[in-house]
């Protein structure tokens, strides 16, 4: 009869495989929508039953994978994912004691060395491993904590299996697959739901699908979330510039201005700029307003910051550290920056001369906080 716990929402999914040709009793109850998060590798857990609520021996399964596709049925561009069988232990070198002919089912046994043992092998579960054909079933498995070997009792279904050593052994869990989806496979998407579906080929090589819902569904939804890591916000780049005259008749060239506050989680302190020059002759330097919103008067007589200045043709790389949002006069935040540039007199060129053919430029300003 139909378990309690299918009504409830378990941390794996259920998916419900119809090897018989069609479907009885066991149903899920509730379609679960996963959810995958930018910034982690999101690992999948499926639990594989059949119209009985048993969990499957994955061995007779296949090609077990997993389509992850967008709302237009195009698939992610690493998908389809196979999924790995879950095992509760694995071991190298272990050794099968006897040989036994095809006949009836058999038990023997199988040491591993214990230092090469991980996790813990149990009773009913069944192991597949190089050269050892499954299903191949513990059924009782001795050890303590001072043996150099571990023993398990193992039965054969109607197989021969010769002696032979230095193996390998997995202690897989019945009915549980996973897969994982890589952050890079999904750091560029924009927030969304996905649909998956999950196939697998049977003993008899039909490839056949695992239902996701209670209407025997194969498609079921995955949602892409975004917001619940934290991003690093990427330096801006400013490569074009604007010029203004000043009362002197002296151009002041300047990028745009540039927001102080950049996290509301926590509050901006200091800005960093580089700027990039060639044959720079002039003075650089960072000024700041207090205005809410930029008008043309907001720079006027403002503040500078932090200043450098080029007696000689100069190519390098400047950098402005640690320029504090917070005027030491008002105690008030400036809500706005610019790094700003002039070349000496250029009031004197007027409009005969470019000064850059005389004091160089100004390449990039880069901004990080």
């Amino acid at each position: 009869m139909q378990k309690v716990q299918s009504y409830l929402y378990p941390n794996r999914i259920i998916l419900l495989a119809d090897l018989a040709g069609f479907t009885v009793e066991n149903k899920v109850v509730y379609a679960r929508t996963v959810k995958i998060y930018q910034g982690v590798d999101n690992v999948i857990e499926f639990d594989i039953q059949n119209a009985d609520q048993k969990r499957i021996d994955l061995t007779t399964l296949s090609d077990i994978e997993v389509n992850v596709m967008d709302s237009q049925g195009k698939a992610l561009a690493k998908s389809p994912y196979v999924t790995s069988l879950l095992s509760s232990a694995t071991a190298t070198n272990a050794t099968v004691v006897a040989p036994y002919p095809v006949g009836p089912t058999t038990s023997t046994t199988i040491t591993l060395p214990t230092a090469n043992v991980t996790g813990t092998f149990l009773p009913t579960y069944q192991l597949t491993g190089t050269n050892i054909v499954g299903p191949v079933f513990v059924s009782g498995v001795t050890s303590d904590i001072d043996s150099a070997t571990t023993t398990l009792t193992v039965t054969f279904q109607n197989q021969t299996i010769s002696s032979a050593t230095g193996l390998s052994v997995n202690c897989i869990v019945k009915g549980l697959a996973s897969i994982t989806i890589p952050q890079e496979d999904i750091n560029d998407l924009d927030e969304q739901y996905l649909t998956y579906s999950v196939t697998a080929l049977d003993q008899m090589g039909n490839n056949i699908v695992l239902y996701t819902d209670s209407a025997f569904g194969a498609a079921g939804t995955v949602q892409v979330i975004g917001n619940a890591m934290p991003k690093f916000r990427d330096d801006v780049v400013y490569d074009e510039f604007a010029g203004e005259i000043n009362f002197m008749g002296n151009v002041i060239n300047h990028t745009p201005a540039i927001p102080c506050k950049f996290y509301e989680a926590e509050t901006t302190q200091y800005m960093n700029f580089i700027i990039s020059t060639t044959n720079f002759i002039g003075t650089i330097y960072v000024e700041a307003t207090e205005d809410m919103t930029v008008a043309v008067s907001s720079f006027t007589n403002s503040p500078q910051l932090q200043s450098f200045t080029c007696a000689t043709p100069t190519t390098t790389t400047i950098t402005f550290n640690n320029v504090p949002v917070t005027n030491p006069v008002t105690g008030k935040n400036y809500n706005y920056m610019r790094v700003s540039w002039l070349y000496p007199d250029v009031w004197q060129f007027g409009s005969q001369q470019n000064p850059l053919l005389h004091f160089g430029s100004v390449n990039s300003v880069t901004v990080t906080s």
